[in-house]
């Protein structure tokens, strides 16, 4: 799961609804590109990340999948949550060209595709799909990840199509 391009959509950990991480554009792994901020609660994610390894949480107790990261499971507040490694597979469950910037940091990336995508482990994430593939995507077509260079040293995921739709 490492290598890949860029990422614009902020899928690491402290992106998505009721994540808490603000985003911030800067000029550090390239331009245009959008980061969730790194916080004490996804650190980990982020040190993995920079590894080229994409971690989610998953409760000891009740076994739920968490991403992004959170302080407690939503199963139970006296859960443990342990980190572990994605398979870095899942599937794609909708996609847009987005073809207007709603940032200015990403105005020169224009157009991009941004994805949701479930993942094997459960959990869904939006992420960067990576432009230019011989496949056509589609709703449950098979994706893999590789981390893509962003801001400050970060790396986010970028699903790409699998060439094997078997995998």
């Amino acid at each position: 799961m490492s290598g890949g391009a860029g990422a614009d959509a902020g899928a690491g950990a402290g992106a998505g609804a009721g994540a808490g991480g603000g985003a911030g554009a800067g000029a550090g792994g390239g331009p245009g590109r959008i980061v969730p901020a790194e916080t004490a609660l996804t650190a980990e994610y982020w040190s993995a990340a920079r590894r080229g390894v994409i971690l989610l949480q998953r409760c000891g107790d009740c076994g739920v999948v968490l991403h992004p990261p959170a302080p407690v499971c939503p199963g139970g507040a006296g859960h443990e949550l342990e980190w572990f490694e994605a398979s870095g597979l899942g599937r794609l469950a909708s996609f847009t060209s987005v073809a207007h910037a709603a940032h200015p940091a990403v105005a020169d990336r224009l157009p991009y595709l941004i994805a949701l995508v479930e993942l094997d482990e459960g959990p869904r994430i939006i992420c960067n799909l990576a432009p230019g593939q011989a496949a056509e995507p589609g709703p449950g077509v098979r994706v893999v990840f590789r981390l893509g260079l962003a801001v400050g040293g970060l790396e986010l995921p970028v699903a790409y199509l699998a060439a094997d739709p078997s995998v």
